[in-house]
This record gives structure tokens, sequence and C-alpha cells, in this order.
């Protein structure tokens, strides 16, 4: 109806919904029954006496099935086929099968009275995942029918069975557990799989049941007395790091938990942060969090803004220069504080690092303060920046700080020297049956008690699902995925609020999920919450009257709940997130993006994840760019249109190479391969514009690697592609790298040439545009590379004028990396001329910079030549020490064009009793310039030999 039948009002049309699909991937135990020699006896009975048969096996099986809590799912002739675990999963599904399965073999005897004939039948039981769902529609349909392996395993399982034999196969076997007895019957080969079935006869039934464990912490003495033994030293003024390792379940958070609880109210002091799985492609997340959380960014009065002023104020940061970058982080700053911080360009990301510093700080209690950081594997590198900053602060002199961290083996950590790690291991049996016995109710009977500790191999948090499925009145806990299957079927509605919330990841906003279930038309999912938070499956944040969010107790609760759910079932959800944060204008488009792959819709994921890597460049978060680069690159071969595909694919491995270049310098090999992909998919594309961009990039490429030749031969076919080009920004950006090569090879003149064409073509209102296109501005380039043009050309007064244009150019524009470009050339141009003091000035300066922006190529550069200035200042051990730190991390980044210079220099600093050793650097420095024709550094070469007569060649 369009209108209301009562007052004939226009009814506002509901929202277009996306349709529910049914059906649900789920761990099933399916049993198949057969009477053996069926076609002998139709043969041997008249119709009428076999029909009765039939009629008596089909009744007697049901009643069996049925009364162990299976359903029928098919009649198949003479045989049958059932299951246990749909429509409801129970953890014992696997024993319910195969005690029917037993009464089905033994009750086929029965029948006789029917009959003069002896019967015997054929069953077979295999567990495994399964699709249930309707097929087909309308009388043709088929609900609650099972797809997949593990009817064809089971059927064909029990073809191959002994007649009047029980066989089940390995995993039913594994499932079951001690209670049942089997003899084994090796790998049987199945017609029609590809892989051989390990089976059993199930030979019977011996084990009783008890019932009903909670869990209790057990054992983990040594651990915590590690754990108080830091703290002691932490009131001391001896703080530290400490870093909690396991496989998922080993109990990290119970431990830390328990920890908290000893220490009373300083535990209770504790600044805690928790990472999600969906956490690492997103800058300070884990810390945004937690800041919007301590601030009470979300509570009823206060404006975002108001809420953060309040709390620095009462910590004494109100006044400081962190208050710009948290307000950014919180989308509350002012655009004075947005505008402050654009100019502050890479120095963005080392202000929000200290910011986070100083707030963390500030909201700890207690003259001992304890930080907690969970999860840490899942944490993106600029929460781990702050962490290790945090760590550096625990490590001060007299700093009464403890640091406790925890982490998966397999997962991320801490840049830098590892900190001391207790690595959590499974418990022993003693001590697992220990925590079975302590968590179990009176009454639990000893053999229930061994078979729990069987199946959780060690893992605590097995141990603890397991007890809370008995304790609801399971027999025997199957796998942590089985029992988790088993309670999510027992909350009936809240069921599906938990897969929707299993879909949004490990925590989600309630408006959320609100959101969510109004867009699929599930039911409202508050009273749902409050269901799986009484079960033990959620906890809710914020306050407890009124939470604001939710989070799954364990990774692998949500794992359990989103792998419920039918791929299709997953992809519809996947998209309606999508659109729903894709609505919202603070959204992070790393998780648009994820959630649009996830739903399928690859195209839109790629603009999302370019989104958000362009968001991450300007925030000065290079590393998480590159990162929203790869994860659009690995979506790349799902686009069916090769046009689209190949033009997504030049231009991401372009902006995938930009980053790591800003990041870690031109050499590193996934730069020349990310050009290498974009420059083929030009080609395919024949777009002679990105031909000369991805050349460009090689040319570089190969430069800063030291092969020259290489990188000239690609600037040669640069400037035949641009012959006939007449815009004069891409002459600009294509005679400046030209110049460069040139200069590499020696051939001073011709690089003088192209440098003053790229001068007198560049136009800095019209190229401002793509002036940072390749990293630095192309005339500040110009000008340094001039300077030492001039002066290998014995112009020493033009050079200086030359690197001094440069430099000025450089500070004018405020843009770190084309700063460190002049001062690099600069404290080199210093040393050519012998000038150690201001090869110094530059080198420092050059470092600091770098060191700031995180420029990893640059601090290396300085290094080098900071090396070889103390030395000739008299520093000679000092500027060893330094220059030979700085060879080693310059190669660290793939780079070889300043290493036979670096060489030579080592070389001039060593003292005459070490000649021999600075006769082979040099012998060193020989070879690389001639094996990638670095030909520039030949005289340089000669300058320390002219100062150094015995190493002459």
């Amino acid at each position: 109806m369009r209108f209301c039948g009562a007052c004939g009002v226009l009814l506002r049309r509901a929202p277009d919904r996306p349709a529910m699909e049914a059906g649900e991937r789920r761990p099933v135990t399916v049993l198949f029954a057969d009477i053996v020699g069926s076609s002998a006896l139709a043969a041997q009975l008249d119709p009428e006496d076999l029909r009765r048969v039939l009629l008596g096996f089909r009744t007697m099986a049901s009643d069996i099935v049925t009364r162990h809590r299976g359903s029928l799912a098919q009649h198949q002739g003479d045989g049958l086929l059932a299951r246990f675990g749909f429509p409801r999963a129970r953890e014992d599904d696997a024993q319910r099968a195969l005690r029917a399965a037993l009464e089905i073999s033994a009750g086929v005897t029965s029948l006789h009275e029917c009959v003069d004939v002896a019967l015997q039948v054929r069953v077979a039981v295999h567990s495994g995942i399964t699709v249930v769902a309707t097929l087909g529609g309308g009388a043709a349909g088929e609900p609650g029918a099972m797809v997949g392996e593990t009817t064809t395993i089971a059927a064909r399982l029990q073809q191959a069975a002994t007649p009047g034999e029980v066989w089940a196969s390995e995993a039913t076997r594994r499932l079951a557990g001690p209670r049942f007895s089997f003899s084994s019957r090796g790998e049987i080969v199945l017609r029609g799989l590809p892989r051989p079935v390990l089976a059993h006869r199930l030979d019977g039934e011996f084990a009783t049941v008890g019932a009903a464990p909670v869990l209790s912490m057990v054992n983990r003495v040594r651990e915590l007395r590690s754990l108080f033994a830091a703290w002691r030293d932490a009131e001391a003024g001896a703080g530290t790091t400490l870093l909690i390792e396991g496989e998922p379940g080993m109990g990290k958070s119970r431990l830390i938990a328990e920890f908290r609880a000893r220490l009373g109210p300083a535990g209770e002091g504790a600044v805690c942060l928790g990472c999600g799985a969906d956490d690492g492609g997103s800058a300070f997340r884990p810390l945004i969090n937690w800041l919007a959380t301590t601030v009470g960014l979300s509570g009823p009065v206060l404006s975002g803004r108001d809420a953060l002023v309040a709390w620095l104020e009462g910590r004494g940061l109100a006044a400081t220069e962190h208050v710009a970058p948290l307000a950014a982080l919180l989308d509350c700053a002012t655009p004075e504080e947005l505008a402050e911080l654009q100019q502050a360009g890479r120095r963005r990301r080392r202000r929000s690092v200290a910011a986070l510093l100083a707030a963390l700080r500030a909201s700890a209690s207690g003259p001992t303060q304890l930080f907690i950081a969970e999860d840490i594997h899942w944490a993106d590198d600029s929460t781990l920046a702050v962490l290790r900053a945090l760590g550096d602060a625990c490590g001060a002199p007299g700093a009464s700080l403890l640091l406790l961290l925890s982490r998966r083996t397999e997962g991320r950590n801490l840049a830098g020297a590892p900190p001391l790690t207790l690595r959590l291991a499974p418990l022993t049996e003693a001590e697992a049956r220990q925590l079975a016995t302590a968590a179990a109710p009176p009454g639990t009977e000893a053999s229930l008690v061994g078979r729990i500790v069987e199946r959780a191999g060690g893992v605590p948090i097995f141990l603890e699902e397991a007890a809370r499925e008995i304790e609801a009145g399971a027999e025997l806990p199957l796998t942590l995925r089985a029992a988790l299957t088993s309670r999510l079927d027992a909350l009936s509605e809240a069921k599906q609020t938990a897969q929707l919330a299993a879909v949004l990841g490990r925590t989600f906003s309630l408006e959320m999920i609100e959101a969510l279930a109004l867009a699929v038309a599930a039911p409202p999912p508050r009273r749902a919450l409050r269901r799986l938070v009484e079960a033990g499956l959620l906890e809710p944040e914020g306050p407890a009257e009124a939470p604001s969010g939710y989070a799954f107790r364990h990774e692998l609760i949500r794992e359990t709940a989103y792998e419920t759910l039918l791929r299709s079932r997953r992809a519809t959800l996947h998209r309606a997130i999508a659109k729903l944060l894709g609505e919202r204008t603070e959204a992070r488009m790393d998780l648009v993006a994820f959630h649009l792959a996830a739903g399928g819709q690859t195209r839109d994921a790629v603009i999302a994840y370019e989104r958000a890597a362009a968001d991450a460049a300007a925030a000065s978060a290079h590393v998480e760019a590159a990162a929203h680069c790869r994860a659009a690159l690995a979506l790349l071969p799902k686009l069916a249109d090769d046009t689209a595909r190949s033009t997504a694919e030049a231009r991401l491995n372009i902006a995938l190479a930009t980053q790591i270049t800003v990041a870690r310098g031109n050499a590193v090999p996934e730069v020349g391969k990310a050009y290498t992909r974009a420059h083929a998919a030009a080609l395919r594309l024949g777009d002679d514009r990105l031909r000369i961009r991805t050349l460009r990039g090689l040319q570089t490429f190969h430069l800063v690697r030291g092969a020259i030749a290489e990188g000239h031969e690609i600037g040669e076919r640069i400037m035949a592609l641009m012959a006939e080009e007449t815009d004069l920004a891409a002459r600009v950006q294509a005679h400046r790298p030209f110049g460069l090569g040139l200069l590499y090879l020696g051939r001073f003149q011709e690089a003088e040439e192209h440098l003053r064409r790229t001068l007198d073509f560049y136009d800095p209102a019209r190229d401002a545009p793509q002036r940072f296109d390749y990293g630095s501005d192309p005339a500040v380039l110009a000008w340094s590379h001039l300077a030492w043009v001039l002066w290998f050309m014995g112009k020493e007064a033009a050079a200086w004028e030359a690197d001094a244009a440069a430099l000025l150019a450089a500070r004018e524009l405020g843009h770190a990396h084309s700063l460190c470009f002049a001062l690099a050339f600069r404290c080199a141009l210093a040393q050519f001329a012998d000038r150690p003091a201001e090869s110094l000035a530059a080198a420092l300066e050059l470092q600091a910079t770098a060191t700031s922006q995180d420029f990893t190529y640059w601090s290396a550069w300085g290094a080098i030549f900071e090396g070889w200035a103390r030395a000739r200042g008299g520093e000679l051990t000092e500027g060893e020490a330094v220059l030979r730190r700085g060879l080693e991390d310059y190669a660290a980044t793939g780079a070889e064009l300043m290493r036979p210079c670096g060489l030579g220099l080592l070389a001039d600093i060593l003292p005459d009793g070490r000649a021999e050793e600075a006769r082979q650097l040099m012998a060193e420095a020989d070879a690389l310039l001639e094996a990638g024709s670095i030909f520039f550094s030949r005289p340089v070469l000669a300058m320390i030999r002219q100062r150094h007569p015995q190493l002459a060649q």
C-alpha cells in the first residue's frame, strides 16, 4: 500500500535493503547408513515384504536419530542420511552421531521379525564444514540442503565399510575424544575423491560424562614474578619495557589482568591500549581510540573540542604545542591548527608522536606509572613509534615507569632492540588439569576433566570456553569453533547480531551496528547485545549503564561467528558496511576500502585504497600510504576491464614507488619493481606521458643504485620521447635528471648544458602543481647538480654561487626533502674543497632534518660526511665510527652511488700505520667506480691520492 488505509496519508517508502541470503556455513557431523545387499533382497523377497523391511528400517533409524537429537536429511532407497549440528549445533554432535550409528547397526537385527532373512547395515560417520542452505525455489526448492564434501565423504566411507560395522573418519574420531573405542582401518581411497581418508572402525563407547567448569587462573608463577620484579625496579627508578608474547589464546590478556588485580590501586590506574585486527592500516588508530575515550569525546554534555580542552587543562597541557596534533587526531582542530600542521610537512608525524606520548604520560597516575598496550601485532607503524618512544622514556635514568606489551609470535613488534620478553608456553598437562579441575563445579568426574585437557592442547582460552560450555549442560567440548557455534545457536536471535558484529570487526560502536541492522533488515540489536554480554561473548565499552560500543572477548570468537556466514552473505554485509561508512565524513577510507573489497566491489575498493593512501601521505604517514597502495594492487587481478586494470596498475605502482622513495630512498629494490610494473602497464596502454613518468622513476632508481650507464640509457630514451614536446614543464623534468646522469658519468660540459636548460625552462608558478612529483623541487636539484658540475670544471666561485642558490631556494620553499637534497650536495661540495668545518655543519643539519622526517637515505649520506669532517678535525676514532656507520646505513638502502666516494673518504682519514687497509679501500672504490660507471668520483679519489701519495695506483 502507498497510502494509509485509515487516514489516506502517503506512506514513506521503506529504504531498499539487501535481501537476506538463507543458509550458513557450519560444522556438521553426517551419518550415512545403508542396508547391505538390498538388490539381492529385492530379488529374494516379495515386494510387499521388501516394503515392510524398508519401512521398518526407516522407522527404526529415524527414531534413533531423533532420540540423539539429530535430523534426517533424506532417505535414499534403502539408505538414509542424517546430520548432527543442524539446525542447532551441540558441542557433542560427533558423539551423538556415533551413538546413533551404533544403535542403528545393532537395531537392524530387530527387523528379522519382519522377514526370515538376516539383515546387516553399513554405517559411516564424518564431520566437516558444510553449507546448509535452500537449493532452488518454489515447489522444486530443497530447504536445509547440505552442500560440500562432507556428505560425499560420508557416503563413500559407508560404501567402503565392512558389512555390520560402523566406520568413522579421523575428523569425527578427534571430535569424539576418548569416550569411544576405535580400531584403525588405515587410509582408504574413496571413489571420486582426490585424497585418501583415514578411517576407523567404531568398536563401542566406554566413557562417562561429568559436568561444569569455569575459568580460574592457574600457574604462570614465573611470569608473575617477572612482572612484579619489573614493577619493583620501576618503583626504584629503573623503569623498563616488558613484552608478553604467545600464540592466540595463551592467556596474555589474562596474565596482565591478574597482574593488575594483584597490584591493587596501582593496577587500576594503568593506562591501557588495545589494538584491533583492522588497525594496522590506519595511523595511530589504537591511540586515537584511547584518547577519544579518555577525553570523554562521546560524552553527552561537552563537544569534542570542549572535552579535549578541558582534559588538557586538567593535565597542564593546554598551553603546549601538543594541542594542535591532538585536536587533529580527534578531528576537532581549528582551521589555524590544521594550517599549522600542514606547514609542518614531515614534522607533523613527529609532533603527533610527541603529543600522544605527552598525553599518555599525563594520564598515568601514582608515583610509579603503568602503561599497557595489548595485541601490538595488529598495531600500525605510527602507533609502534609512540610505543617505542614510551619504551625509551621507561629506560631513561630515574624513570618510574613500566610499559607492558603483548603480541602474537607472528605479528609486528617494536623497532630497534627487542624488549625483555616473556614467552607464554602452553600449559603442561598437570597445569591444564589443575585449571580444568579448579574451573569445574563440585562433583565433576575426573574422566571429563581428562577429556577437556586432552582436547585443549594446553591453551588456556580453549579450556575457558570448554568450561563455559560444560556449565551450560554440555557433555564434552569438541573444538573451540564447535563449542562457540553451539553457544551462538543457543542464543537464538542474538546469533544474527553476533554475525553482524563479526563482520564489523573485533570492536564496533553501538551506532554502527544499529545502522547496519537497519540497513539489512535485521532485528534491532540492543537486546541481543545484552544477551551476548551475559553469555560472555562480548564485553561492553564505555559507561556500564549505557555502553557506546562492544568488543568480542577474543578474536577467535569473532572469527567463529564470521565463519558461520555464507560467503555471499558476508559480501552483502561488507557492502552494506562500506555504504554506511562512506556516508560518514569522518570515515577511515582504508576501512571503507577493506569492506568494499570483502564485498566484491573491487573497482570501488581500489579507488578507496588510493584515497586512503593519499590521506596517509598528506599526514606524512608514508609507511601506511605504501601499505594502502599494496592493498589496492593486490585487488587488480579481479578487475575484468584490461584498460582499467592497466591504468590503475600504472598509477598505483607509481604512488607506491613514490611513498617508498620518500621514506626509504630511491634505491630500495621495491621501488625498481614498482616502476617496472608501472612501465609495463604504460606500454600496454600506449600512453607516452605515462611511459616517460615511469622511465623517470627507473632512471633515478638506477642512478642512485650506482648503475649510471643503465640510468643514462633510460635518460636517452626519455629525451628521444621528448623530442617533439612543447610543454616546458615536462621538459624541465626531462633535462634535469638527464643532466644529473651526465654529471655522474663525468661528462661535465654536457651536464652543464642540460642543467642550465632546466633552470631556463623552470617557472615557479607554472610548475608548482607538479613541483614535487619526483620528491623534490627541480630547480633546487638543478642548482645543486650544477654546483658539482662547475666545481669539477674548475669554476670554484660559480660552483659556490650555484650551491648557495640551491640552499636559498630550498629554504624559501620550506620543503624538507628539497632541503635535504641541497644540504647533501653542500656537505659533499665542502668536502671536495677540503673544508671540513663547512662540511660538518651541513652534514649535521642534513641529519637533523632527515631524522625528523624519517629520511633514511639522507641520514646515511650525512653520517658519511660527518664522519670524514670529524676525523679531519682531529676526532679520529669517533669520526671513523660515524663514517663506517654511514656507509653501512647507505648500503642498507640499496644505494651504491656515493659508496666509491665514501670508501675513499674512509681511506683518507685512516692513519699512516693503516696504509694497507686504506689501499684496499681505494681499490674497492675503484672497482665500484668502474663497474657502475660512477666516473664523477674519479677526481674525488684523485684528490685523496694527491694528499696521500702512498695510496697512488
